[in-house]
């Protein structure tokens, strides 16, 4: 029997990943820190593009179908990943908050991939205005019991907010690329990335920037205490296959030399990683 549409974008099997990788910044260190696992939905369809994809889904109501459904998809993938990189992983927080078993499903598809649960991080989205906190924060403690780190997506927009910056408590804070695009012309973007530094200072929570236009633009972050970027200028979201063609495993141990191999071109952000990973594999 033809699967319906739902069905056809909650096959694990139907989605592909992407991975974008995460660079620490801080005292000039340069270094691939993780990877974040991105999901397409089925290709040739409209739901290839993941903001159609998760729309479809909220409207569904099936959040916690489709998390489980990506999780599936990315664990399978990252079984090729270096074992010394780690992993970051979007949830819903509705999911989290209202699913009491999440932590043992994650655990039983990580298992199944030889996955150590130590290496991942949930980065924790919301997409609805209501969320139960107390559940929430159990199953937060749950994950954290099994080894995992907590990230807060989208922080200065929508629900993530200062409440859930207090009660999540995560170890890093992903500040929005609507406050990082333009900031070295724009002091008011500057005031609000300064703010959340400082404030992650105060929780003992790192922040990382999306969305860097520039390598200036990285340097002015690094300056103002941001320990992390996640950008298309240093790398975009690209398949397994080309992030391991890119000598991945060298960045971790020897660092990015950021700045390099701009001869690649800003039109090709795909050569400019390859390139500026060959320069620190040749030094």
């Amino acid at each position: 029997m033809k699967k319906s549409l739902l069905e056809t974008v909650l096959d694990p099997e139907q989605l592909s990943v992407r991975f974008q990788p995460i660079f620490r910044i801080a005292d000039g260190d340069n270094r691939l820190h993780s990877v974040e696992a991105l999901i397409r939905g089925p290709r040739g369809t409209h739901f290839e593009s993941a903001q159609l994809l998760f729309d479809y889904v909220r409207r569904k109501k099936e959040e916690k179908a489709v998390d489980l459904a990506c999780i599936a998809a990315i664990c399978a993938e990252a079984a090729r990943l270096p074992r010394d990189l780690r992993i970051n992983v979007n949830v819903h927080a509705t999911t989290l908050g209202q699913h009491s078993g999440f932590v043992d499903s994650f655990r039983r598809r990580a298992h199944k991939h030889s996955l150590s649960l130590d290496r991942f991080t949930i980065e924790i989205v919301e997409h609805a205005p209501t969320c139960d906190i107390p559940e929430l924060s159990r199953t937060i403690t749950s994950l954290r019991n099994a080894g995992m780190r907590i990230a807060l997506d989208d922080v200065g927009l929508g629900h993530s907010n200062y409440r859930m910056m207090l009660d999540c408590h995560p170890e890093y804070f992903k500040l929005d690329a609507y406050f990082v695009r333009g900031i070295r012309d724009d002091s008011k973007r500057r005031a609000v990335v300064e703010s959340v530094v400082a404030f992650g200072k105060a929780l003992h929570t790192a922040v990382v920037a999306e969305a860097a236009e520039t390598l200036e633009d990285i340097a002015i972050l690094a300056d103002m205490g941001v320990e992390f970027v996640q950008c298309n200028v240093l790398c975009p979201a690209v398949t397994l296959d080309e992030l391991l063609a890119t000598a991945v495993v060298g960045w971790s141990k020897d660092g990015l030399a950021i700045g390099q191999g701009a001869a690649a071109g800003k039109g090709n952000a795909t050569n400019l990683m390859r390139s500026q990973a060959h320069a620190v594999m040749a030094t």
